[in-house]
């Protein structure tokens, strides 16, 4: 086993907070919250611009759409121990009952080391995903994901 030049741990605030601070929502110039549109290009054009789209879930069951999960990175300045950066895992998913695209946060953790590293979307993108489809989160139990489709595209 390769010992790693980094540690992921979970993001020492929740999702919501990972959320808004990766979104500008808090801090010295607040941004516009756009988190619920019609248009999916319209909201998906709205990501930070170091977002990468991670892996697509489709639930029959409950819907036609697919949800699209997305991960991008936020500054953990004031809790920067050594190198250390936060990442947030969202998606974008179709609510039926309020027909618009929503923006949900799912997970979040953080990427400290004792020297720079180069960004680590990917590498915290699959902890988040494997933490989510195993112990579950907020907004969904690990059993959810047993009932669809989860692909993987990272």
């Amino acid at each position: 086993m390769v010992n790693e030049p980094y540690q992921i741990t979970e993001y020492v605030h929740d999702q919501v907070i990972a959320h808004c601070t990766a979104f500008g929502l808090i801090g010295n110039e607040p941004k516009e919250d756009i988190d619920n549109l019609i248009d999916f290009y319209e909201l998906e054009s709205s990501n930070p611009p170091d977002t990468i789209q991670v892996a697509t879930f489709f639930l029959e069951k409950t819907s036609t759409k697919k949800i699209y999960y997305y991960v991008c990175s936020f500054p953990e300045e004031p809790f920067k121990a050594n190198h250390q950066e936060g990442y947030l895992l969202f998606s974008i998913m179709w609510l039926d009952s309020d027909n618009y695209w929503s923006r949900v946060p799912w997970h979040s953790c953080s990427v400290s080391s004792e020297l720079p590293l180069p960004p680590l979307h990917k590498e915290a993108a699959n902890w988040m995903l494997k933490r989510i489809t195993t112990k579950g989160c907020w907004n969904a139990e690990a059993d959810f994901f047993k009932m669809g489709k989860l692909e993987i595209l990272i």
